[in-house]
Parts: C-alpha cells; sequence; structure tokens
C-alpha cells in the first residue's frame, strides 16, 4: 500500500506532465525530428499536386513516427519537469534541511516524531515555569541554549538538530532544572513587584499568603513561616 506522500507526488509529477500535452509533444517532434520535418516536407510538396494517394501514405509514416517517438519525448519532458522538484535540489536551496534515504525513511520519521512529542512536552513545562506569555517559538530556543550549554555538548546548531543528541541531554535533567528554577523565581518576583503597585491587593495579600500556608504540611509551612521570617527581620 503506498502511502499518501507517495500518492501526492505522483499527483505533482502528472500535473507537470500536464504541461507537455501529447500535442505540444508532437508539435515539438515537428520541429525536432529531422524524419518527420523531411516527411510534412514532402506532405505539403505532394499536396501541392492534389495527389490523394500520396498524401495519405506520407501522413500513415508521420504518425507511425510520432507513436514511436511518444515515449521518448514523454519520458523527456518528465524529466525537464522534474529539474526543480528533486530531492537534491529542494535541499539545494534551502526549503528542506535533508535528503532522507528511503531505506532508512522509517527509522529517521519515527525519532523525528518521537523527538517533537518530547520536545512538546519540555516546551509546556517551561511555559508553565515561565507563564504563558512565553511564545512556543521562545520556549524552543531557551531549551536549545540550554541544551548547548550542558557540558556534555560542543558548540554549534548541529547537535541540536541531532536526535539521538536530544535524547541524551532531555534524559539528564540537570540540563535544564536549574533554569527551570530560575525562571520561576523571574516569574514570581514579576507577580510580586505587581502586587505592590496595586493598593487593593497588597490589602488581600495576609489572606492569600494564609491560604497557601494553609495547603502545606507542618514542616514546610514551619520552615515558610521561618524564611518570611527572616525577611521582615
Amino acid at each position: 500500500m503506498r502511502s499518501p506522500c507517495c500518492y501526492l507526488w505522483n499527483l505533482w509529477k502528472r500535473w507537470q506532465v500536464v504541461k507537455f500535452r501529447t500535442e505540444d509533444l508532437i508539435e515539438f517532434m515537428g520541429r525536432l525530428d529531422h524524419e518527420i520535418v523531411g516527411l510534412k516536407a514532402k506532405l505539403q510538396d505532394v499536396g501541392d499536386r492534389i495527389v490523394s494517394g500520396d498524401a495519405e501514405a506520407l501522413r500513415r509514416s508521420i504518425m507511425t513516427r510520432e507513436k514511436k517517438l511518444l515515449p521518448t519525448y514523454t519520458q523527456i519532458a518528465t524529466q525537464f519537469a522534474e529539474l526543480h522538484d528533486t530531492s537534491l535540489r529542494i535541499a539545494a536551496k534551502g526549503v528542506i534541511k535533508k535528503v532522507v534515504d528511503w531505506e532508512g525513511s522509517r527509522s529517521f520519521f519515527y525519532k523525528r516524531l518521537r523527538r517533537r512529542v518530547s520536545e512538546g512536552s519540555l516546551v509546556r513545562n517551561v511555559r508553565h515555569a515561565a507563564g504563558e506569555q512565553l511564545l512556543h517559538m521562545s520556549a524552543i530556543e531557551l531549551l536549545k541554549k540550554w541544551f548547548l550549554a550542558s557540558e556534555k555538548v560542543g558548540a554549534g546548531n548541529a547537535t541540536w538538530d541531532d536526535d539521538h543528541d536530544f535524547f541524551s541531554r532531555k534524559d539528564d535533567p540537570q540540563n535544564y532544572e536549574k533554569y527551570l528554577a530560575e525562571i520561576k523565581v523571574q516569574k514570581v518576583f514579576k507577580q510580586l513587584m505587581d502586587l505592590g503597585e496595586s493598593a487593593s491587593d497588597l490589602k488581600v495579600l495576609p489572606q492569600c499568603l494564609a491560604a497557601v500556608l494553609s495547603k502545606m504540611d507542618s514542616s514546610s509551612r514551619a520552615h515558610m513561616v521561618e524564611e518570611i521570617r527572616k525577611v521582615l527581620d
């Protein structure tokens, strides 16, 4: 069973060949093939002398020659139409990053899909830590920056694009957990600073703090109270 990609690619190729319809290919033959050019010249000469039998024989010869050449001309037209649409040409133009061999395509796209799913999970963690105002692409750039900064990874974008290297970094929480903690601090700091600019919000701050403390277990609550007391002192 052919994949949807193969089906779409075949449709695309057929559409390209439509640019060279049979009548167009026959017209090319009439201008390029010396044998057909000669037969048409003879037909013109015979036509001027009104010799119907000879004219019919020449027409049959021309049609036989056209039928013989049509598969070759169709193949040439197809290759011409694909000159700008081959995978290597598309990669050279920068439209795609690389060309994947058919034999390794299943493994490649499985790893790439698994990579995208894992990236999505990490992006959600980053946006949760930083706040939903952080855009998806900005979160990706943060992850890329953190992973490339790890001691296990050399400089350059090639390591980030390598799926195997990505998973080796992703599975080590040290590569990003400290950065998540930092942006959480930045988010909460900004929220508290915004809170300090509103007198009405400051009035309900003690109630909010009490509600937060009530959800903690006794040891965590005691530790939090001690830390707040240190700040107040």
